[in-house]
């Protein structure tokens, strides 16, 4: 039997989807948070939201493995309209990481660079992971996760000397609150993994219905929590200059010195920079997925009509 798609595992998807999370997470500026507790609040509440929102995706995959098709086919202008916009949310979503992205490698991996060729470099390596297709993303997302999550961990613990007791004392101030609302919007705006996951759904091989669903639920709580931690500990280990640091987890690795290898930023910075644009290219990958999941349901439809004839 030939497979209509080229599968992929629900853990590679998972690897995939944690990996977009996390580095927007890392690359993205700080927010307007100037609190650490702002910005832990403003970090639990943007999640709920997005989560709430992509609940009846989350609900329908338990069920359905093509929410584009199921549309179009109850409703041929919803169907094309859902595919196109969703394509044109993740193509802006795409955009802005690229941009953010440029910004962070400019800063803190090639200073003497411009941040147009940064730009330009990376848009080629995200067509370029785009046109891999959904096996090689897989296999390469993988990857790329193992790698960031290394050296993620071993700037966490590179770190530990520099909490103390003030360190804690600092997780609990908090000031008017004015900017936690312009927190959790600029929250929300970096999200569309969940768009990532509805357009990729036909991809994914699963054993049981459940099975996607389920994926998606662990997906939002290990997101949720991993970039917590990583938030607490910027917090925890910068203090008082956390809301004067662009990219907190940066200038939280700027302080490690591990045997050799000293400070662990420029490496972590190289790393989370090609994961970002991955990112982009998995979000390039999926705004074409999703128009082509209606394109194909069309011409199922018109083969069906031809062969009825």
């Amino acid at each position: 039997m030939i497979r209509k798609y080229p599968k992929i595992s629900t853990s590679q998807l998972f690897c995939v989807l944690l990996l977009s999370r996390l580095s927007a997470e890392i690359v993205y500026p700080r927010t307007s948070s100037g609190t650490a507790m702002e910005a832990i609040l403003a970090l639990i509440i943007s999640e709920v939201i997005r989560l709430l929102l992509a609940l009846p995706l989350i609900i329908y995959s338990f069920n359905g493995s093509n929410v584009h098709r199921a549309v179009y086919n109850k409703n041929k202008f919803l169907g094309w309209t859902g595919a196109v916009f969703a394509a044109i949310l993740l193509f802006a979503a795409t955009v802005r990481t690229m941009l953010n992205m440029s910004q962070f490698a400019s800063k803190n991996l090639l200073p003497d660079s411009a941040m147009w060729l940064v730009f330009v470099l990376a848009a080629g390596f995200a067509v370029y992971s785009a046109f891999m297709g959904v096996e090689g993303l897989a296999r390469s997302g993988a990857i790329f996760l193992v790698a960031a999550a290394l050296i993620t961990l071993a700037v966490m613990l590179a770190d530990i000397p520099y909490i103390n007791s003030s360190s804690f004392e600092s997780l609990i101030q908090f000031k008017d609150g004015s900017s936690l609302v312009g927190d959790i919007i600029e929250r929300v705006m970096r999200g569309g993994d969940y768009l990532i996951f509805g357009a990729l759904l036909p991809y994914v091989s699963r054993n049981r219905k459940s099975e996607l669903g389920r994926t998606a639920l662990l997906f939002s709580l290990v997101s949720t929590l991993a970039a917590l931690g990583v938030t607490v500990m910027n917090c925890l280990v910068l203090r008082e200059l956390y809301g004067q640091s662009e990219f907190p987890f940066l200038a939280a690795a700027s302080l490690s010195d591990i045997s050799l290898f000293k400070r662990l930023d420029g490496l972590a910075a190289a790393i989370w920079s090609l994961s970002a644009a991955f990112r982009c290219g998995v979000m390039l990958l999926a705004a074409g997925c999703a128009v082509a999941a209606v394109y194909r349901a069309k011409s199922s439809v018109k083969n069906e009509k031809e062969a009825a004839q």
